[in-house]
């Protein structure tokens, strides 16, 4: 029997496929991931313990990556909390009283903190530190409204103890309820001379622990990942990248001059010239080392002037250290290291782009700030509203229970009402951003409050301090700019504090 041999368009034609070429096997590039695996049996235990340490190691050691940590720390672990009830009522004006009091007294060390070493503002960020670092972070609820902080690597099944631990935990040391909700956790120690080794510790319950992490973008994963697990090979080449640089810009200045000597006689290190045997009876002559010429200048601290012999050279040693070639490579990896927590790369080198280039790149890392930062107010959420309200209530902690019910308010409302405000961005150009908020303010589209938020303050406090400055003083107070309606007009008719006086 004959084999007929295709042709090339039959050939052709059977490569065709009708779906994503990104899915199809050939010799051209790498082979596709025919199957998805549990986030679980992705980042193994021992995988996270690795993670988790590869990246606390490279903070230590990597000036760009610990900047670019406390740059993201900056930004999204800072809150001001703004708490008020509007109310004319005697009654719920206590109640404000007393929460911003309760708010402020608890903020301290030895008040927030299990150990006293953490406010609340450090202690954020170093949760937030946490989860940036291991993937999530945990706080154990402890007596008296404290709080002691729980790295993401003690939670999950340890490597001395196994055996002793109840129940049937998880891999992720997570122990679950019948419908699939947590129930427990498993908490470790560190133990070994180091404090390298995990020993278990105990099993806490879920509703003891408040927990949170850097979802994988899977609804199957039961513990975060850190985001930058997609940096640290590049981290690693920046860093090793520099070294090397550094070692050859060395080398090459331990070689700084070439002396060029056409005279065929032969000189010696020491400078003296060596005369043949053949000349034996010629006398011996002292020639001075252009070297020791150049060292004794350099000591005296004076001018270098080398009388060259006839034909003699003196060249500079030049070697382009770093190449400009991979300065640039350098940056490059740079900027992809800053992307893994959306870092622009103006925050890292101003100088490389224009004021409004850098105005947008502000705004573009703000609005990416924002899930991040609303994940750290659903923990002050928790906190608060979840668990010290309540608790604050029923012990009537500076009367707190007591104003409650006078005013007709439960704990539920008063966490309700508790907003968190990140901590004020910086001015750029205060000028021209403020006459941008004014304009916006003139067309209706926001509210003095909103701006004040924007810069982490309270509009509704600024707003006491002022009717307070007020009163005491008896002068009204008028925002206005050159050009606008006289003073005169604008007060006609006005009623200044809300009190029945005309201004004239």
């Amino acid at each position: 029997m004959t084999r007929r041999l295709k042709t090339s368009v039959e050939i052709a034609s059977s490569r065709k496929s009708f779906g994503y070429g990104a899915i199809e096997s050939n010799s051209k590039r790498r082979k596709p991931v025919t199957k998805t695996a549990s986030e679980v049996h992705v980042l193994t235990g021992p995988k996270r313990q690795t993670a988790s340490a590869t990246a606390r190691e490279d903070r230590r050691n990597f000036t760009v990556l610990a900047w670019m940590v406390r740059r993201h720390l900056d930004n999204v672990s800072r809150f001001t909390p703004h708490f008020r009830i509007t109310s004319d009522t005697k009654e719920v004006k206590e109640v404000n009283r007393i929460v911003k009091l309760l708010l402020d007294f608890h903020s301290r060390p030895r008040k927030f903190d299990a150990l006293g070493k953490h406010g609340r503002d450090e202690w954020m960020r170093m949760f937030e530190a946490c989860k940036v670092l291991s993937g999530d972070a945990a706080g154990l609820k402890v007596n008296g409204g404290k709080l002691q902080g729980i790295e993401g690597d003690r939670l999950g099944l340890p490597g001395i103890g196994v055996a002793d631990i109840p129940g049937k935990p998880s891999e992720e040391g997570i122990i679950y309820n019948s419908d699939g909700t947590r129930k427990a956790w498993v908490l470790c120690k560190r133990s070994g001379q180091r404090g390298e080794q995990l020993e278990y510790e105990r099993v806490v319950n879920d509703s003891d622990l408040i927990f949170d992490a850097y979802w994988p973008e899977r609804f199957d994963a039961a513990r975060g990942v850190s985001p930058l697990l997609t940096a640290l090979a590049e981290c690693a080449d920046v860093k090793e990248t520099r070294e090397w640089l550094v070692l050859k810009a060395k080398a090459a200045a331990l070689f700084g001059i070439a002396f060029i000597r056409k005279n065929s006689d032969e000189i010696s290190p020491f400078g003296t010239q060596i005369v043949s045997e053949t000349a034996a009876d010629a006398p011996v002559t002292e020639a001075t080392s252009y070297a020791q010429k150049m060292t004794d200048a350099v000591n005296s601290r004076g001018i270098i002037n080398l009388d060259l012999d006839p034909g003699d050279d003196v060249k500079p040693i030049e070697s382009n250290t770093p190449n400009p070639s991979v300065v640039e490579f350098t940056r490059e990896l740079i900027r992809s290291v800053l992307l893994a927590l959306d870092i622009p790369f103006t925050f890292y080198d101003s100088l490389t782009a224009s004021f409004s280039a850098r105005i947008a790149d502000r705004n573009e890392y703000e609005e990416s700030c924002e899930w991040k930062r609303d994940k750290n107010v659903g923990v002050l959420d928790q906190i608060y509203g979840g668990w010290l309200f309540k608790m604050w209530a029923e012990a009537d902690l500076f009367g707190f229970g007591k104003a409650l019910k006078n005013a007709a308010l439960t704990h539920e409302e008063v966490g309700a009402a508790l907003r968190w405000v990140p901590a004020g961005r910086p001015w750029l150009d205060r000028t021209n951003e403020m006459s941008g908020h004014i304009l916006a303010l003139s067309a209706g589209v926001t509210s003095v409050p909103r701006i004040c938020s924007a810069y982490g303050e309270d509009a509704y406090e600024i707003a006491e301090e002022q009717k307070e400055y007020l009163d005491k003083c008896g002068i009204p107070i008028l925002y206005a700019q050159g050009g606008q309606v006289p003073v005169n007009d604008i007060l006609k008719g006005a009623v200044i504090n809300g009190n029945d006086k005309t201004a004239k």
